[in-house]
């Protein structure tokens, strides 16, 4: 029998990921004709590494989770495991407003997930002011049931403060949800859709009610707001951050219930918390690409519409229409959206999945002009009111980036007359609803940047002439999506809609079930396993 074909629409790290499973199914069993299309004229997606000063750079991600498996696993099935690397350094400080100017702090120790498991650091972090600290002591007190109460008082004032920006799905995609457990309010609109109101908790109402709202804004708030650039008042606790809810089932205690979720420590020194590669994170883009053999990649064909004219799909792209018998849809939601006029309510609610745009900027800065540092980086608190989120310590946290690799005899070379080379920085901007960032140019920006960074102290050599030695933006428009509280019930509702308004097509992705490319590589598994359990139904049929 001719085998069945599968278009993957995105090469993006998870599109990558479905392309390369169904092409290398477990148990011998026969592979599918794979098409693997992307918009773009290259693929991996925010997985991209350029040359930079004589250095392989990354402009989007620069590392992976360790402590999930999902990356490592892929690692070693494609043989590259033994490249990996670990930051040289860790921890991290806050740029926060201080008395008179923006300062540093050292993030307190015994985080897990970017939330306190100790009193005792945040009893001398300087971060907090004596109230906030004992507020915070406050969670090995407080009941169980405040928990309940305040979680109900801070839903309400959700819906009632977000009704003009809630939710909007057909009647009949809720229609279910009637009689259901769940604490969404649902309103009919007068043209017959239904307005879903989440009532499911924040990341920020979870901290708040157990630690209060000093640890909130100065602790939690930077860190998990700056990796995906979210808001952890309207950040999904459920999906963004799932070990809070499964603490507080352990104990009423957020922090102790941390603590008991706490693996031992093993032996010996600390295991590494993330892993990348010297020729950086493009290298698991590239050793995918080895191995997607028999693939047929068209790039540059952006995706108008996918249709199912007959018993199989047709994906129209610009230049031809491919037949499929399954399709994956690994583009962001939004683009997602537009590509399934023959599934409305699907698409309408991919619509509603929002996203932030983000930018990066790389410096290569004089080695006396700032400190040397001694952390990974920092992060930035947004009562600062900065463009700036974050900024890393790039050549700190990766010796590959300190001298350079490649390229032409001399390329890159700036050390300096005592032999130390340029430290790279890199500048993360742009967050959820601040995209003060897109309506500068590339020179302004780092203008701004620039002042904002110069003002610590650490940092006051930026502003001086030639500090800066080479820099580069790299722009990644509405590329991060934004987890609202009940994303979870969405992304259910999204997958219902398509299992009934076009069965045998699946999407994947970071908008769905998890950021960060141990995520997406897992969504990507996942999404390779459905299509092929669709291909084998009975209402699959072989392409000609």
């Amino acid at each position: 029998m001719t085998p069945q074909r599968v278009v993957v629409v995105g090469g993006g790290i998870s599109g990558l990921t479905a392309a390369y499973r169904l092409l290398h199914p477990p148990d011998g069993a026969q592979a599918p004709r794979v098409v693997l299309v992307d918009s773009a004229e290259r693929l991996g997606g925010k997985i991209l590494t350029t040359p930079f000063e004589g250095r392989p750079v990354d402009e989007g991600a620069d590392a992976y989770l360790l402590r999930v498996p999902w990356a490592t696993e892929l690692c070693d099935e494609l043989g590259i495991s033994a490249e990996r690397i670990s930051p040289d350094v860790g921890g991290a400080s806050v740029a926060h407003p201080g008395k008179n100017s923006p300062q540093l702090t050292a993030l307190p120790d015994g985080l897990i997930g970017g939330v306190p498991t100790r009193l005792g650091p945040l009893l001398r972090s300087p971060l907090l002011d004596s109230a906030g600290k004992l507020r915070a002591a406050a969670d090995y007190v407080l009941p169980r049931r405040l928990m309940a109460r305040r979680l109900q008082r801070e839903a309400i004032d959700r819906l009632e403060a977000a009704e003009a920006a809630a939710y909007v799905l057909p009647r009949r995609l809720v229609a279910r949800r009637r009689g259901s457990d769940r604490t969404d309010t649902l309103t009919e609109g007068a043209s017959g859709n239904v307005r879903v109101l989440p009532g499911a908790p924040s990341v920020g109402d979870i901290v708040r009610i157990r630690l209060g709202a000093a640890v909130a804004s100065q602790v939690v708030g930077p860190l998990l707001g700056s990796i995906g650039a979210g808001d952890i008042d309207r950040l999904d606790a459920a999906t963004s951050a799932p070990i809070l809810g499964q603490a507080l089932q352990r104990n009423r205690s957020l922090m102790r219930g941390l603590r008991r979720m706490q693996p031992a420590p093993a032996a010996g020194a600390a295991a590494p918390i993330f892993g990348s590669f010297e020729a950086g994170m493009g290298r698991l883009v590239q050793a995918l690409l080895q191995r997607l053999d028999g693939c047929v990649l068209r790039l540059g064909s952006p995706v108008g519409a996918i249709r199912r004219p007959g018993t199989r799909f047709a994906v129209e792209t610009g230049n031809e229409v491919l037949d499929a018998d399954g399709v994956i849809v690994a583009a962001p939601a939004h683009a997602a959206a537009q590509m399934l006029p023959g599934a409305p309510r699907a698409a309408a609610a991919l619509g509603l999945i929002t996203y932030a745009s983000v930018a990066v900027l790389t410096l290569s800065v004089r080695p006396d002009a700032i400190e040397t540092p001694q952390q990974a980086g920092f992060l930035v608190t947004r009562d600062t009111g900065w463009l700036t989120t974050a900024c890393s310590y790039g050549s700190a946290k990766w010796p590959s980036w300190s001298a350079a690799t490649g390229g032409d005899p001399g390329a890159g070379d700036d050390s300096h007359s005592d032999g130390a080379p340029d430290i790279i920085l890199r500048v993360s901007v742009g967050r959820d609803d601040d995209d003060r960032h897109m309506r500068l140019d590339d020179t302004e920006l780092l203008d701004t940047v620039l002042a904002e960074l110069s003002s610590l102290a650490p940092l006051r050599g930026l502003r001086e002439p030639g500090a800066v030695g080479a820099w580069r933006v790299s722009r990644w428009p509405q590329s991060l999506p934004q987890y609202r509280p009940g994303h979870g019930h969405l992304v259910e509702r999204i997958e219902e809609a398509l299992a009934q308004e076009m069965p045998g097509v699946f999407v994947t992705g970071a908008a769905y079930r998890g950021l960060g490319v141990p995520a997406c590589i897992r969504q990507g598994n996942e999404a390779a396993a459905k299509v092929t359990a669709h291909l084998a139904s009975a209402s699959a049929t072989a392409s000609p």
